[in-house]
């Protein structure tokens, strides 16, 4: 084992993080990411950072969660262009432009300080890690839009229906048919008032998981948890894809690189290889190609080791939508703010610069995303591939806050506000959502799932809803208030089981 690892992580779209100094109270790194704002009146994009810690003394020696101080003035950063935000629970901090501005944040120092010190770190090894997000302020918003299928309603009646609090929501208050049957109605039973309505402030991912933060969530599991989160054996040999029988296929490139050992201390490395050669985590590698073939129970694991947590239903809506005052309401509308879809097939031939960094489509167009596509050599676009200089919001995919790919490429797993049906074929017929919003703790259980009872344990597939939509969705499931995938199922369309089409992202109070 190493003294120290310090270790530089790029994830998508440019973002930078590189240790250049640890002591027993704080580590220090360089960071930057290109496209950073913060516009008054409406949004601002930030970095979560987090930090993960081995001890080599240990028997186990397994990664490991490190707190961070939850006071803001503990933590420092170069320059005046960048602050460092702390959080209540200590689990990492944001780090965000400070004033009004936008553009590329240039290389910066910052240290962030530990919310315990260790008496040394001789044998510590410390990896930093920052997931890009943006914030969507509190306010209300409008749920719904009267035509789109089991779109939200108002008590029964198929009209869009306004958020304007956190309060606790009757039985039917947010159904346009209270019809039992599956089917035909959207039903649901009291919303509790914890469940997260989207009027409240929260950060949101600004790109959907890719392959390579997936990656390197593996990279630091052990071998056990490894075996849960992958769909491969991590003892097989190299290059063995991880989460799909065949190589390559439906995008997806992340492969054995070193197998586990069988010692339980020696897990396997993962990396990226689009190109199937024996040099992993190239440029060409396909590493920011959006993370497809997450079941929920993978999505619920990234999202509990992160300190994230999933996305409701109704924060994916506010996330898209925005305020009530955005603008005059659209019925039917995509995450882009309108109506107009042009469709980018991320295949041989249809693409520019295929799996490296600036990969985007040879097609252009209002609403360019990935839909309508179930073929082997297609599959989900890189985060954030429509977006380039000169893009207007409608051209890049963004949402109103400036979230990425919200409709389409890979399906948006979110918990459900609950239902009701009256069909025993199809147990449970009532599901009451218990989630509470609580954020991970950086932590899995001892099978490598999520510990968070509050988010269902034992994990309950049927409490989540896959929202905008995916490459093999058709366009009408891509819309912002379609709420087609009510119904969860366990068979090869469902997130039961890893799907070619299924991805996700998360986000965070704070």
């Amino acid at each position: 084992f190493f003294i120290l690892v310090a270790s530089g992580f790029i994830f998508s779209n440019g973002l930078q993080v590189n240790i250049t100094g640890v002591t027993t109270s704080s580590v220090t790194f360089d960071i930057s990411w290109d496209n950073s704002w913060n516009i008054q009146n409406r949004s601002r994009d930030a970095v979560w950072i987090f930090v993960k810690y081995q001890d080599c003394q240990s028997n186990e020696k397994t990664w490991n969660h490190l707190d961070l101080s939850s006071t803001s003035t503990s933590h420092s950063i170069a320059g005046s262009l960048l602050q460092v935000d702390a959080v209540t629970d200590g689990k990492g901090v944001f780090i965000r432009r400070s004033s009004f501005s936008g553009g590329n944040n240039p290389v910066t120092s910052a240290t962030v300080a530990f919310a315990n010190a260790f008496s040394s770190v001789d044998d510590i090894n410390i990896v930093v890690l920052g997931i890009e997000m943006v914030y969507v302020p509190q306010g209300s918003f409008i749920a719904g839009d009267g035509l789109s299928t089991k779109t939200f309603g108002k008590n029964a009646i198929n009209e869009p229906h306004e958020i304007t609090s956190e309060a606790a929501i009757a039985a039917n208050g947010l159904a346009f048919s209270t019809d039992l049957n599956w089917a035909n109605g959207n039903a649901h039973p009291a919303i509790i008032a914890e469940f997260p309505k989207g009027f409240n402030a929260f950060y949101c991912m600004k790109y959907e998981i890719t392959q390579n933060q997936y990656v390197q969530f593996l990279n630091l599991l052990t071998a056990t948890h490894q075996a849960a989160r992958t769909a491969q054996a991590p003892g097989l040999p190299s290059k063995t894809p991880a989460m799909f029988a065949t190589t390559g296929q439906y995008r997806n490139y992340i492969q054995i690189k070193t197998p586990a050992s069988g010692n339980p201390l020696s897990p396997a490395v993962y990396g990226m290889n689009a190109d199937n050669d024996n040099n992993f985590d190239e440029p060409e590698d396909g590493g920011n190609v959006a993370c497809n073939f997450l079941s929920w129970n993978d999505l619920l694991a990234y999202l509990d080791w992160s300190a994230l947590r999933p996305m409701t239903e109704l924060e994916y809506e506010k996330a898209c939508r925005g305020p009530a005052t955005a603008g005059p309401f659209m019925s039917q509308m995509y995450a882009w703010g309108n109506t107009n879809l042009t469709m980018a097939r991320a295949r041989v031939g249809e693409m520019i610069n295929p799996q490296l960094p600036n990969e985007t489509s040879t097609s252009v167009g209002d609403g360019l995303c990935s839909y309508n596509r179930d073929n082997p050599d297609t599959g989900p676009f890189r985060a954030g591939f429509a977006a380039g200089a000169g893009t207007s919001r409608a051209q890049a995919g963004a949402t109103y806050y400036g979230i990425m790919e919200m409709s389409g490429n890979v399906g948006e797993q979110c918990f459900h506000i609950g239902r009701t049906h009256n069909d025993a074929g199809r147990p449970p017929m009532v599901i009451t959502s218990q989630f509470q919003g609580v954020l991970g703790d950086g932590e899995l259980n001892n099978d490598g799932e999520s510990n968070q009872s509050s988010w269902g344990l034992p994990i309950e597939y049927r409490e989540s809803i896959v929202r905008g939509g995916g490459m093999l969705s058709g366009s009408a499931q891509l819309r912002v208030s379609d709420r087609y995938y009510l119904w969860a199922r366990s068979d090869d369309a469902g997130n039961n089981n890893r799907q070619r089409w299924l991805g996700g992202r998360g986000v965070r109070q704070f």
